[in-house]
Order: structure tokens, then sequence, then C-alpha cells
């Protein structure tokens, strides 16, 4: 099997992400959320620089700071082999990037021997 990235059960899976638009190209490391169920979540200063293809309207999240409005841009993730033509959000409140339930379930994700977690 081709695998993107394999992780021990107890690290934190990163990703690597390369996000374009039109006028700009952005390679960032990104944290897998499965709690969080949008599509790709930004810091917001890299955001800004993505943010040609912005769309009219924001989307709300219920999070454990409490309701996050965020805005809305299309953008051509590439994830390993994935390049899908995808949403980025944020908002100036925002300062990691997060991978999201949206982008996840395009990803294969498998527990192998029961001490790693990999995703194809």
């Amino acid at each position: 099997m081709n695998y993107l990235e394999c992780f021990n059960i107890n690290e934190k899976p990163i990703l690597h992400v390369k996000v374009t638009d039109l006028k700009n190209s952005v390679e960032i490391d990104a944290l897998v959320d499965t709690g969080f169920s949008g599509w790709l979540l930004l810091n917001h200063e890299i955001y800004k620089k993505l943010n040609s293809l912005e769309l009219p309207i924001t989307r709300k999240y219920r999070g454990i700071i409490g309701n996050v409005e965020v805005y809305v841009a299309r953008a051509n993730i590439i994830i390993g082999n994935l390049n899908v033509d995808a949403f980025i959000e944020s908002s100036p409140y925002v300062e990691m990037n997060l991978i999201g339930r949206e982008l996840l379930k395009r990803l294969n994700i498998c527990f192998y021997k029961m001490n790693k977690i990999c995703i194809m």
C-alpha cells in the first residue's frame, strides 16, 4: 500500500498541504481534526493570501471557544495524491490550520496493527 503518512497512536497527525487560488500558492502543515466538520480551516494570515475567490457567505461552527463565524473561499487543495477544488475557511480568531472531515472523507484512513494510524 502507498501511504501518505503514518502516525503512532499518540502522535498529532499533521499533513503537508498545498493550497492555491487564482493569485497565490502556499504550502502549510495542517493538523487532522476529526472534530471539525468543515474543509480546511486556515490561520487568518494565510487565508488572507488565498481568498481571491471568497464567497459572499459565512459559515458558523460551534467549537470549544463557543460559536465561530468563518469566511469561505474556493481554492485548490493538494494533499499527497488528492487534488480537489474545495473550500478554505477562516476568521480573525483562527491561529492554526486544521483539516476537517469534508477533506478527510476523500482520504483513506486505516488503523494498522493497533498502534498506528495511516492516511492514504
